[in-house]
């Protein structure tokens, strides 16, 4: 089994690797991200994965919304401990996302993309400054908080 280090690693990773044919091609959001590597140390193999996450990196397809970060995050977290059924009780779920959001409110001091980054990447000078300076620095600083507390909430 991976370090939570190396699962951080591998997350940046994914989130940084510009494909060949980049910027058409871009590399894997930051809820694509979070959630590959949880999955992976979930033991979970799936086409869906990263398939359901790709809209909702960048705050909602770049809508500035809540951090994909967080809901990778999330999605892990419902994996492993939400319902099957509407008869079962969501408490544990949503005790373990509420943790993870106060944490991570607590670090960096928002939970929305907008907030975080002070850019709205809908325009192409947005999107310009956010890869020039804050995609491979602070957003990646984020996706790494979110694995590791996660793993935390996970375990």
């Amino acid at each position: 089994m991976p370090t939570v280090e190396e699962l951080q690693e591998k997350a940046a990773k994914y989130f940084q690797e510009r494909p060949t044919n980049f910027p058409e091609g871009r590399p894997y959001n930051c809820c694509e991200s979070v959630l590959l590597t949880l999955a992976e140390y979930l033991g979970i193999k799936s086409e869906l994965i990263p398939k359901i996450a790709t809209g909702i990196g960048a705050g909602f397809s770049l809508n500035g919304l809540t951090c994909g970060s967080i809901s990778g995050a999330t999605m892990a977290i419902g994996i492993k401990y939400g319902r099957e059924t509407n008869t079962e009780n969501p408490q544990t779920t949503w005790s373990k996302v509420d943790k993870f959001i106060e944490a991570f409110k607590q670090t960096w001091g928002a939970t929305t993309c907008r907030q975080l980054t002070g850019l709205n990447v809908k325009t192409p000078e947005g999107m310009q400054e956010y890869l020039k300076s804050v995609h491979d620095y602070a957003c990646t600083a984020r996706v790494k908080f979110a694995v590791k507390k996660a793993i935390e909430l996970l375990k």
